[in-house]
């Protein structure tokens, strides 16, 4: 492109070209050059980087409760010694259990994503609204759904039922958490695609 231009008279320009010429340069000098060349804009390149930064930082929050209220911390604290207790099998560790249900309760390292907040929300809301222990039903759903995912070593619901409650007593709730069967609730059925996402794989 040529360096010359020509305006008619009277005719209103502004020329934001910039050249840069380099005869003989030391290869340590080329970046202290460029740095030079386009230091006008540096500060609104760090602004665009900061900008960046907080949109992935925002985007890595999401999900993330790390303010559980009391109760909600009991919960979670009884959740996790329930999988204390689960006769998982050889690949799969209590470690992996626990890691899954925080993170489907948001408060794992993991962060989720809009719908998945959604699904987080609503199993909250099924293990603390509703008839009955709802977070001894809701753990047994959640060991129909692992059972059936092959999880457990090989038993029936209520040998599985008195792994965790010394008790058969309730061990309908287990099968009615299996996706295997069609008897599940509509609320634990919505949170299915959540658990799929973590659930461990041996």
């Amino acid at each position: 492109m040529s360096d010359t231009y020509h305006y008619e008279d009277g005719a209103i320009h502004n020329d934001h070209k910039r050249v840069l010429h380099i005869d003989s340069v030391g290869s340590g000098d080329v970046g202290k050059l460029i740095s030079a060349f386009f230091k006008d804009d540096a500060k609104e390149a760090e602004v665009m980087e900061e900008v960046e930064r907080a949109d992935i930082q925002s985007a890595e929050g999401l999900g993330r409760d790390t303010t559980l209220s009391a109760s909600k911390q009991s919960i979670l604290d009884l959740l996790l010694d329930f999988a204390d207790k689960g006769d998982w099998i050889g690949g799969i560790s209590t470690a992996d259990v626990k890691a899954m249900l925080k993170i489907v309760l948001g408060q794992g390292d993991t962060p989720l994503s809009g719908k998945e907040v959604e699904q987080s929300a609503k199993l909250w809301q099924l293990l603390e609204n509703g008839r009955g222990d709802r977070v001894k039903i809701v753990w047994q759903n959640l060991v129909g759904y692992l059972d059936d995912k092959k999880l457990f070593r090989q038993k029936g619901s209520p040998a599985l039922n008195k792994d965790f409650f010394d008790s058969e007593e309730g061990y309908s709730n287990i099968d009615k958490g299996r996706p295997s069967r069609d008897n599940m609730s509509s609320g634990f059925r919505d949170i299915l695609p959540l658990l799929d996402a973590y659930v461990p794989i041996e």
